[in-house]
């Protein structure tokens, strides 16, 4: 069973909301969430759907990057691959675009991993979590996510998020030093018995994340999400002795070769797994059975994912048995996008889809809407 035929699609999803990181707005309302779409055909004429979903202010990759690596590199590099050989479908990808400390434009690569999940599942007849071999849970509970410019603002937004059903806060910290103890403190104390953490995106020195948990500590709080640069392993390893929060890392667990690495000087705690940052399913499986043999605590999360790695990431992390709250926060965000039938969310629970492959179905009358016209 041979790849046939990939073809790529820039499209802009309308978005409701605008979320801030320490580096300023992730994007804005004009810019939407911009994605790559991938459609791959076999030589039998079936198909899977996979995507690429950059944060240009999370990481390096773009729409544009995405595009013209999946176009020019990526696509030509797997057409006439065998679909079930995914390890060799990765090193093809990895010979075009080669690996560092990261795999190497991830997130260009994970479209065509998920595709490729897609279209494998498709063939079999079975969901992803099935191919992953592990069902350890059916469903994954959502965290809201709260980004507040001011205590007040972030009681509004938890209580508004609770009455909806969330049970599960990402405090997002670091673009407002002066307010972030308050901000955390008010979402804690909003929402009593929920689980909170902060989030800084790398936005603290090692002082100033040393001092934001020791007052976390005070508010509750037992995790404590990328609080210094991911370069900065000396940092990483001086803030575990500092404090009892369990540190995860975010993007400093790109690469595998790099996470090991911090493993072995005893530099971390937990991982924040992202499906895309990672390249695709292939490598995100690889990290979560490391992170479970090393002892290491598992949380999901992602980059405001549009349906596709959604579902890929909830295929994923109900096979690895997440219980914390995990921040799948697309649906917070983008006010229309490209499926023919909804995700399958109740009560702020995300279901895993039922149906082969990723379980989701695309509506090309709606991809052809939202395709971005040639530059």
């Amino acid at each position: 069973m041979k790849i046939a035929k990939i073809e790529v699609f820039p499209v802009r999803l309308p978005m409701k909301a605008v979320l801030t990181l320490p580096r300023g707005p992730s994007r804005t309302l004009d810019e939407g969430k911009r994605v790559a779409l991938v459609k791959m055909t076999d030589d039998d004429g079936h198909v899977g759907w996979g995507e690429s979903g950059p944060s240009r202010r999370w990481s390096a990759e773009t729409l544009e990057s995405c595009v013209t690596s999946l176009r020019e590199y990526l696509a030509p590099a797997v057409i006439g691959h065998d679909l079930f050989d995914l390890a060799g479908l990765h090193a093809r990808m990895n010979r075009e675009l080669a690996v560092g400390l990261d795999p190497g434009q991830p997130i260009a690569k994970c479209a065509i991993d998920l595709a490729a999940h897609d279209l494998i599942g498709k063939r079999l007849g079975i969901t992803v979590q099935s191919w992953l071999g592990a069902k350890r849970a059916d469903s994954v509970p959502l965290a809201r996510l709260v980004s507040a410019a001011d205590p007040e603002e972030a009681v509004r937004i938890t209580q508004a998020a609770l009455a909806e059903g969330y049970r599960g806060f990402k405090v997002k910290v670091g673009h407002h030093k002066a307010l972030d103890a308050q901000i955390v403190q008010a979402v804690a104390q909003a929402a009593p018995g929920a689980f909170v953490w902060a989030d800084a995106n790398q936005g603290y020195t090692l002082e100033e994340a040393i001092r934001m948990a020791r007052a976390f500590e005070r508010c509750g709080v037992t995790l404590f999400e990328q609080p210094v640069p991911m370069s900065d392993v000396y940092a990483m390893k001086k803030l575990l002795s500092a404090t009892p929060l369990t540190i995860a890392l975010d993007e400093a667990a790109m690469g595998l070769p790099f996470v090991i690495d911090l493993i072995r000087r005893e530099a971390v705690e937990g991982l924040a797994i992202k499906v895309s940052k990672v390249g695709g399913l292939h490598y995100a499986r690889q990290m979560c059975d490391l992170a479970l043999n090393a002892g290491l605590a598992l949380i999901g999360s992602n980059l405001m994912d549009a349906p596709i790695t959604f579902a890929a990431s909830v295929h994923l992390f109900a096979a690895y048995g997440m219980t914390l709250p995990a921040d799948l926060n697309g649906p917070q965000f983008i006010a229309e996008d490209y499926l023919a039938e909804p995700l399958p969310i109740r009560g702020q629970v995300a279901y895993v889809p039922t149906a082969p492959g990723l379980g989701v179905v695309v509506d090309e009358s709606k991809v052809r809407r939202f395709t971005l016209p040639p530059a």
